[in-house]
């Protein structure tokens, strides 16, 4: 009973020191981004340091969400895109300047799983796998 008592005090402070030593604004990095602005572009090298097609399921991360340094720390991550009643996944593996915090900028090969590319834009969610 004594056991329980002491862990009962003690996991809440190692809860909130494991919070803390996480980089600043990775919490928000985590989240999901609704109604959140989809664009394409003509993928090639990006800015993780890999050359991409235009079928490669991938998207560019606006410049707050990517981060910085040489790969940047989101490059290669997993998220799910959802617009238009339909759901897939993609990776992470170039920077959006142009793009609203949030939004994406996919492969044409990405953005043609939710819609004609000629629609040009699109709105949806997406979070991080």
């Amino acid at each position: 009973m004594y056991f329980i008592f002491l862990l009962a005090l003690v996991l809440p402070l190692v809860q909130g020191a494991a919070l803390a030593l996480r980089e600043p604004g990775e919490l928000a990095r985590r989240q999901s981004y609704s109604d959140a602005r989809f664009t394409w572009y003509d993928t090639g090298l990006g800015a993780c340091g890999q050359t991409n097609q235009a079928s490669d399921y991938i998207v560019a991360l606006d410049s707050a969400l990517f981060g910085s340094g040489y790969p940047g720390p989101e490059c290669f991550k997993s998220i799910t895109v959802s617009a238009n009643g339909k759901q897939t996944t993609a990776t992470i593996m170039d920077e959006c300047p142009g793009c609203p915090e949030g939004g994406l900028d996919m492969s044409e090969g990405l953005f043609s799983f939710f819609a004609d590319p000629g629609v040009g834009v699109l709105t949806g969610e997406w979070w991080y796998n």
